[in-house]
C-alpha cells in the first residue's frame, strides 16, 4: 500500500429527497482518472467508490480507510449530490437521508472532519460538489483548534466547495459542471503550471473557481488550512513537458460528444508541438492530425473549429522558432490539412478566408527579407560547403511563397499591386547578389519556381522572371537535367555535387531525379516569356532525359503523402517530344481545383510538399 487513498462518492437515488442525474457520474469519473497511476496514484487497494449508498455504508468505508488499513499520508474524499445547511452544520444527503432528521440520517461534514482529525493523515483534500457546499465554513471550528492544527505532524486539509452557501450546484450533459471543471483540471485540459511535478487542490480550486464563476450562477468557494510540505493531489500533466497550450484547445469546446475522440488523438500531436521550434516536420503534424480529423466524421463545423483551435496553439509555438517562415508554413499545413473536407462549402469558406490571412503574412515576411538584404546583402548565406547544394533551394522557396502572394490575389480578386511590388523587391536583391545561385539543384524546386514564374507573368515582372528561367536552364542544360531527387539522403548530397558534372557515366537513380518535374516546369514556362524557340536549340544537351508531372484527378488529397488518383505524364526528350510546341501539344487536359478555397490551399501543400506541383497557375490551363 502506497499510504494514499480516494473515497468517491456520487448519489443519484434518494428515498426521501428528489433523484439526482450526475452524482454517481462524477464519482466514477473522478475515480476512474484519480486512480489512473499516471494521474493520481492512489492505492486501489484502500480506495472505495461508493455509488448513492446508505450512511450505515459511508460511515463504515470511511471507519475502515481511517483506521483499519494503516497509517495515512493521503486522504482524498469526493462528494455529488444534494447537500444542505442546518442547524450550523454542512450536511451531505445520502440514499437513506431524510429532510427531517439529518442529524440522524445525513453525513455532517463536521463528523468527517473529526475522523481527519484523529486519523491524522498529512494530507487530506475534500471536494464537495453540493448545493450549499459553501456552508461547510461552519464546520471548520472543529478542525481549528490548537491541539488539532498548528504543529509540525498535525494534518493539512483543503476543501473545495463548487456552490456558496445559498447556491445550487449546477449540472450540465449529466455532469456537474464543478466536477467537470476539476477533472479538466487534473487531465491537463486547462493549464495550471508547468514547473512543480505535482499538484495541490488549493490551485486547482482557484482554477475551478475562475472557471465555473464565469457562467453565472455558481461560486465555488476554496480553503487551504495547516498546509505544509510538498503537494500531493495529483500529478502534474504540464511538469515539464512545454504541450500546455495543445491541452489548452480543449477549454469550453462546445460539442461534448467529440471530447473523448479529440483527447485520445491530442497525444499524436505532442511530439510535433514540442519539436515545433527547432525541428518542423510538416508531414508529421497532417499524420497526427488525420487521424484526429477522420474521428470526428463529417461535421464540417466541429472540424473547422478544432483545426482552429490546434492552428492557434501550434502558431504559438512557432514563434518560438528563429525562422522566419515558421509560423507561415505551420498555418499552411493546417489549411492543408483540412484539403480532404475542401469540398465542403463551410470548409471551402474557411480555406479561403485562412489562405487570405496567410498571403497577408508571407507578404509581411517578404518585406522582412528585402529590409534583412538591405541591412546585409548576405544575409540569405548559412554559410559552410552545405550552401553550394541549400542556397539555390532556399532562393527558389522564397521566390515560390512571394508568388502564392500574387496568385492568392489573383484567385480571389483582389488588387495585386503590392505583392507584385514585394516579389519584384525580392527579385532585384536575389539577382543582384545571388544570380550564380539560381541553379537546379533539386527537383522539389519545381512548385517553388512553377509558382514564382507564373506569378510573375501576372504581375508584368518579366524581365525579372526571365533572368530566373534563364539562369535556371542554363544550369538544368549544364548537368544534363540531373538534378538532385526531392528524397535524397541528406547523408549524400556531397555525393550528389561531386558526381553532378560528372556527365560520362549512367546517372545514379539513388541521387538524381528520373523522371524530372523541374525540367518540365522550366520548358512549359519558357512559353510564358517567348522563350521556347530558344529553349529548343539545347534540347539536344538533354536527349533521352525523362521529364514528368504528376495530374490529379482533384485536389482534395493534394496533401496527401501518396496522391493517389491522377495522370503521371512522362515524356522522354528526343523520342516522345523534340520541341516545347511537342510539349505543350501532347499536355492532357486535367481537372481544376473546384474552388478558391481549394486552389490556394492547394498551392500552399505544394510548397509544403514539394514532391508535387500545382500545374493549374499555367495561365494556358487557367
Amino acid at each position: 500500500m502506497n499510504g494514499r487513498a480516494l473515497i468517491a462518492i456520487g448519489c443519484n437515488a434518494y428515498d426521501h429527497l428528489p433523484p439526482l442525474s450526475g452524482g454517481e457520474a462524477d464519482a466514477k469519473d473522478v475515480f476512474g482518472t484519480l486512480m489512473l497511476p499516471n494521474i493520481g496514484d492512489y492505492d486501489l487497494a484502500r480506495s472505495r467508490v461508493l455509488l448513492s449508498p446508505r450512511l450505515d455504508e459511508v460511515r463504515a468505508v470511511l471507519r475502515e480507510v481511517l483506521f483499519d488499513l494503516g497509517a495515512l499520508d493521503t486522504l482524498t474524499l469526493t462528494f455529488a449530490g444534494h447537500g444542505t445547511v442546518a442547524a450550523g452544520s454542512f450536511y451531505m444527503a445520502l440514499r437513506d437521508t431524510r429532510p427531517l432528521g439529518l442529524s440522524a440520517t445525513a453525513l455532517p461534514l463536521a463528523d468527517v472532519l473529526r475522523m481527519v482529525a484523529e486519523a491524522a493523515p498529512k494530507q487530506t483534500y475534500i471536494f464537495i460538489d453540493a448545493c450549499e457546499a459553501g456552508g461547510l465554513i461552519a464546520d471548520l471550528n472543529v478542525i481549528l483548534k490548537p491541539e488539532v492544527m498548528g504543529e509540525i505532524g498535525t494534518p493539512g486539509v483543503t476543501l473545495v466547495a463548487t456552490a456558496a452557501a445559498k447556491q445550487s450546484a449546477i449540472e450540465q450533459a449529466g455532469r456537474g459542471i464543478g466536477t467537470s471543471a476539476l477533472l479538466d483540471c487534473v487531465r491537463g485540459d486547462v493549464f495550471l503550471q508547468d514547473i512543480t511535478p505535482a499538484l495541490d487542490l488549493t490551485e486547482i480550486g482557484r482554477a475551478i473557481s475562475d472557471r465555473v464563476s464565469n457562467t453565472g450562477g455558481q461560486t465555488p468557494v476554496v480553503w487551504g488550512l495547516n498546509l505544509y510540505g510538498p503537494s500531493s493531489f495529483c500529478r502534474n500533466p504540464h511538469a515539464g513537458s512545454n504541450d500546455a497550450p495543445l491541452r489548452s484547445v480543449l477549454v469550453g469546446w462546445p460539442d461534448a460528444g467529440s471530447v473523448a475522440v479529440i483527447r485520445a488523438g491530442l497525444p499524436k500531436l505532442w511530439k510535433p508541438f514540442v519539436d515545433l521550434p527547432h525541428d518542423w516536420e510538416p508531414r508529421a503534424l497532417l499524420d497526427g492530425l488525420a487521424p484526429l480529423l477522420a474521428g470526428l466524421g463529417g461535421d464540417a463545423f466541429v472540424a473547422v473549429g478544432l483545426v482552429s483551435r490546434i492552428e492557434e496553439a501550434f502558431a504559438s509555438r512557432a514563434r518560438e522558432s528563429n525562422d522566419r517562415f515558421r509560423e507561415i508554413e505551420v498555418r499552411a499545413a493546417f489549411a492543408a490539412s483540412l484539403l480532404p473536407r475542401s469540398d465542403d462549402p463551410m470548409v471551402e469558406a474557411h480555406l479561403l478566408a485562412a489562405c487570405g490571412r496567410l498571403a497577408g503574412m508571407v507578404e509581411t515576411a517578404i518585406a522582412d527579407v528585402v529590409s534583412a538584404l538591405d541591412g546585409y546583402q548576405y544575409a540569405l548565406l548559412n554559410g559552410g560547403l552545405e550552401e553550394l547544394y541549400q542556397l539555390p533551394i532556399r532562393l527558389s522557396k522564397l521566390l515560390g511563397w512571394a508568388g502564392f502572394v500574387v496568385h492568392a490575389c489573383l484567385i480571389t480578386g483582389q488588387d495585386m499591386a503590392s505583392a507584385a511590388e514585394r516579389l519584384e523587391e525580392l527579385y532585384r536583391r536575389i539577382l543582384g547578389t545571388y544570380s550564380l545561385s539560381l541553379v537546379a539543384m533539386n527537383d522539389c524546386q519545381a512548385p517553388y519556381i512553377l509558382t514564382a514564374l507564373t506569378a510573375s507573368k501576372h504581375a508584368t515582372l518579366n524581365d525579372s522572371a526571365e533572368q530566373l528561367l534563364g539562369y535556371m536552364f542554363a544550369s538544368a542544360i549544364e548537368c544534363r537535367g540531373r538534378v538532385a531527387r526531392v528524397d535524397i539522403d541528406p547523408s549524400k548530397i556531397l555525393s550528389y555535387l561531386i558526381s553532378r558534372m560528372d556527365l560520362a557515366g549512367e546517372p545514379n537513380l539513388e541521387l538524381v531525379a528520373q523522371p524530372t518535374e523541374l525540367v518540365s516546369v522550366l520548358l512549359r514556362a519558357s512559353r510564358l516569356f517567348d522563350l521556347h524557340e530558344e529553349f529548343d536549340l539545347s534540347l539536344s544537351a538533354l536527349d533521352h532525359l525523362a521529364i514528368s508531372a504528376y495530374l490529379p484527378d482533384e485536389y482534395r488529397g493534394f496533401a496527401d503523402e501518396v496522391i493517389s488518383r491522377g495522370i503521371n505524364v512522362v515524356r522522354h526528350i528526343g523520342h516522345d517530344i523534340w520541341t516545347v510546341d511537342d510539349l505543350e501539344t501532347s499536355w492532357p487536359v486535367f481537372q481544376q481545383p473546384a474552388g478558391p478555397g481549394q486552389a490556394m490551399a492547394a498551392i500552399v501543400a505544394s510548397l509544403l510538399f514539394p514532391d508535387r506541383s500545382p500545374w493549374f497557375v499555367l495561365p494556358s490551363q487557367a
